[in-house]
């Protein structure tokens, strides 16, 4: 669960339109949706989008349906922001779920690119403490030469594209021109055992201008329905959200080592029963 948080975290922005193929919210999976929107598939941090500062609260809802009317909801909110050169701000608050809702304290994540220094931060904030590493980036000639069209057992795709879309930003009800495209992709009857088709449904909302996907919308009736929505859009993020907090303590370990692995990334034990 954390490495799917970290995934959302240490994106950029969400891949231009038309880039479904084999990856993320088209293929569905637990996983897919948290994957796809922070862009981990294209290496840490998405590609480097200059000239354009922007600042923005997101938001990422899943909704499962389960037999008898029963439903499970998640939501986690944050704060996404980047700076004229590039560098990239991404602070993730989780929703106090499985094993951190007994101790009732919820979990809160930055991920910070800062394309000047060429590191990369992960920031634990409720522990104050925060792992550097250095930007390496990843060679992508051979996965970009990818097709969904590859795989012997390729799924039924429909792409419908409006290049002349319209986003209402919720939070100052501000227009933006987006590229609005839509895909319905359906896995056929016994491709992977399923006695009938299977329809996965995918939306998203692409801003050219801004350089960011603004919404995006997934629903597999195997996982259930994901939505990414930006709110509140502004420009001008302050340069102190591209280093960590002063106060905040390095520890040791990249993202390969310790990051992901060690004792400190347990769940906090529940918190004593009054």
């Amino acid at each position: 669960m954390l490495l799917a948080g970290v995934a959302m975290i240490v994106g950029a922005q969400g891949p231009p339109p038309g880039s479904y193929g084999d990856r993320g919210l088209g293929m569905g999976g637990p996983m897919a949706g948290m994957v796809e929107f922070g862009g981990l598939m294209g290496g840490f941090g998405g590609k480097l989008v200059t000239g354009k500062p922007i600042t923005a609260n997101f938001k990422i809802t899943r909704l499962e349906t389960l037999d008898g009317g029963n439903s499970i909801s998640n939501t986690s909110t944050g704060i996404f922001a980047r700076a004229t050169d590039g560098s990239i701000y991404r602070d993730l608050k989780f929703t106090s779920i499985g094993p951190w809702s007994a101790s009732g304290k919820a979990q809160e994540f930055i991920y910070i690119r800062n394309v000047a220094k060429g590191m990369q931060y992960l920031v634990n904030v409720r522990k104050g403490t925060y792992r550097a590493f250095p930007i390496h980036e990843p060679n992508t000639s051979q996965s970009d030469k990818k097709s969904s069209s590859s795989s012997p057992n390729a799924n039924i795709e429909i792409v419908s594209d409006n290049p002349n879309g319209t986003y209402l930003d919720p939070g100052t009800n501000t227009p933006y021109p987006v590229d609005d495209q839509k895909v319905k992709r359906t896995i056929p009857a016994e491709a992977i055992g399923n006695a009938l088709p299977i329809l996965i449904m995918s939306e998203r909302w692409y801003s050219a201008a801004l350089d960011v996907l603004l919404q995006e919308t997934h629903t597999d009736p195997r996982f259930g329905a994901t939505t990414y929505q930006l709110s509140n859009i502004g420009q001008s993020p302050a340069a102190s959200l591209f280093i960590p907090d002063p106060s905040f303590t390095q520890v040791s370990g990249g993202w390969s080592g310790q990051a992901h692995r060690g004792e400190s990334m347990q769940p906090p034990p529940p918190a004593p029963q009054n």
